[in-house]
């Protein structure tokens, strides 16, 4: 039965509950809910008429703890959506922040490859960096010579929402895909904005497309070394070479712009001329010149912006720990001014940060380029708030420091 809130906003109930005595449990996702009175009745009255009224209170509580969902993710979430990560992370709203919070996916999913370190197995690293920055950004007295401002009071936070199911043994790519979209679907119902860790570049197709469906003027902005438009062929889904093809496919009206891309590509996939009018490009060349800001600010222009990065855009001089690299690319500089030049022009709604590998070494250093890209969003998105409180980020000054 579906039912809705009292504003009207469907849902359903989980399919992966089952009641355990006095508990209803979520076995999957390791979740066990006390069944008080209230649960039990909602329980109950699962395929029973009139259908169940939430207050907006009870809502957002049971879709925190995925005891409700979307519709469209009832039968993906039967087995269980994600986990929670073995150390979640947060980041508090800021009191003067004007973007919405960002909800944090982590999706250890790669479709193959050549042998050596897999993208599956960097979310954690990834993690384990994010983690260091969001206690620098959450202390009161962090400075941002960036802003020349406080940052703290004007970040979005950050929600976890865990780390994707996926069992490498038995899930096909078709149903760690649609797990995954399923899982943005429930993002999207809490009013986060999801950001995804991957993982290869496969998982940008289930993310775009629930992304998609709840902003029908989407745009997207890609950095990659490839184009990854690969003829989709007969395969069953998206791999990390022909995503893109998979998107435009199944959306026809999304439009595209990919930076970063360099080298000879022999599987093109240059689809009919009505297609290719949503899809534009600047190589890597282009991207390091002032046209770039100006073709970002035209393409983004105030638009919902879906903000997907493969970290092989950055030179292999920055970033070898990938699985395809490609010379001739970018620097953590420009990508990092890029990307701000993106939500100057844009209004960022979602994104997917992938294709980082564990470096041998130990250091990670395209990881570690992710996350800076992640501080770099919450650094910008902050800076766009405090101007609007007030005037330009910078006007509180540092003792003994210029302005």
């Amino acid at each position: 039965m579906t039912s809705e809130n009292l504003a009207g906003a469907s849902w359903v109930l989980n399919p992966a509950f089952r009641v355990q005595g006095a508990e209803l449990v979520n076995q999957a996702e390791g979740v066990r809910l006390a069944l008080t009175p209230p649960l039990r009745e909602l329980w109950e009255r699962r395929d029973v008429a009139p259908a169940v009224q939430l207050t907006e209170e009870a809502e957002e509580a049971l879709r925190k703890v995925r005891l409700i969902v979307p519709p469209d993710a009832s039968a993906a979430a039967t087995g269980g959506l994600a986990r929670r990560a073995e150390a979640p992370l947060s980041l508090p709203p800021g009191a003067k922040a004007g973007a919405a919070v960002w909800g944090l996916i982590g999706a250890p999913l790669d479709m193959g490859g050549p042998p050596g370190p897999r993208p599956r197995d960097a979310v954690p690293v990834v993690r384990d960096a994010l983690s260091r920055r969001f206690r620098l950004l959450a202390q009161p007295s962090a400075w941002s010579w960036t802003l020349r401002a406080r940052p703290g009071e004007a970040l979005p936070g950050v929600v976890d929402h865990g780390d994707l199911l996926v069992d490498q043994r038995t899930d096909t790519g078709v149903v760690a895909h649609e797990r995954l979209r399923a899982l943005v679907h429930t993002v999207l119902a809490q009013g986060h904005r999801p950001m995804v860790i991957g993982g290869d570049h496969s998982v940008s197709y289930p993310t775009i497309s629930a992304v998609a469906d709840e902003h029908p003027a989407l745009r997207v902005v890609h950095f990659d070394a490839h184009a990854d438009r690969r003829a989709i062929g007969s395969s069953a889904t998206a791999d990390c070479g022909n995503f893109v093809s998979w998107v435009l496919a199944e959306h026809p009206r999304l439009e595209w712009l990919t930076i970063g891309v360099r080298g000879v590509d022999p599987h093109l996939d240059l689809a009919g001329s009505q297609q290719e009018e949503r899809v534009s490009y600047l190589t890597a060349d282009e991207a390091a010149t002032p046209r770039a800001a100006e073709k970002i600010a035209r393409f983004c222009a105030g638009r919902p912006i879906h903000l997907t990065v493969d970290i092989d855009v950055l030179d292999p001089t920055y970033a070898p720990d990938v699985v395809y690299p490609s010379y001739g690319g970018l620097d953590p500089e420009t990508l990092t001014a890029l990307v701000r030049n993106v939500i100057d022009a844009g209004r960022l709604v979602a994104g997917d940060l992938v294709e980082a590998c564990p470096a041998p070494t130990g250091r990670h250093p395209a990881a570690t380029h992710l996350a800076d890209l992640v501080e770099a969003v919450q650094l910008a998105e902050a800076g766009r708030a405090l101007a609007g409180h007030g005037g330009k980020p910078g006007t509180n000054a540092v003792a003994g420091g210029g302005s």
